[in-house]
């Protein structure tokens, strides 16, 4: 089975492959996201995957620009950063919080949608992984 390597780009891609199943990171058997969706929120419209990918994308970018000032043992991170530079682990109601994520929609949707399609991911500034 092909394993999901974070190559959706745009929501639009997303929305597209959403009934592919693959292999997601962390989730340890094939599946689709559309299935996921639909066992856990299945409420879920592709206006919520856009809007999460909209957040997505302020996110990345503050993970990014956190990166260049970074280090665990001096900085107070305003997204719930901990670990390692090269690997942290971002806090969910830090950085939901802190990018204004309420104006995105559902906090339990948004939030899942991004973690689902993100969580592992390998960015400019290092690998960024979810908590809770």
């Amino acid at each position: 089975m092909k394993k999901y390597n974070y190559e959706w780009k745009t929501a639009e891609e997303i929305i597209q492959h959403k009934n592919d199943v693959l292999e997601f990171s962390g989730w340890g058997e094939t599946t689709s996201l559309q299935e996921v969706l639909n066992e856990f929120r299945p409420e879920v419209t592709d206006e919520d995957i856009k809007k999460a990918h909209e957040l997505w994308l302020k996110l990345k970018e503050a993970f990014n620009q956190e990166g260049e000032i970074y280090h665990y043992t001096v900085y107070s991170s305003r997204l719930g950063s901990i670990g390692e530079k090269e690997r942290r682990e971002v806090c969910r109601p830090n950085w939901w919080d802190f990018l204004d994520g309420d104006n995105y929609g559902d906090y339990r949707i948004v939030s899942f949608i991004i973690e689902f399609l993100h969580n592992g991911e390998k960015l400019e500034s290092g690998t960024i992984v979810f908590g809770s």
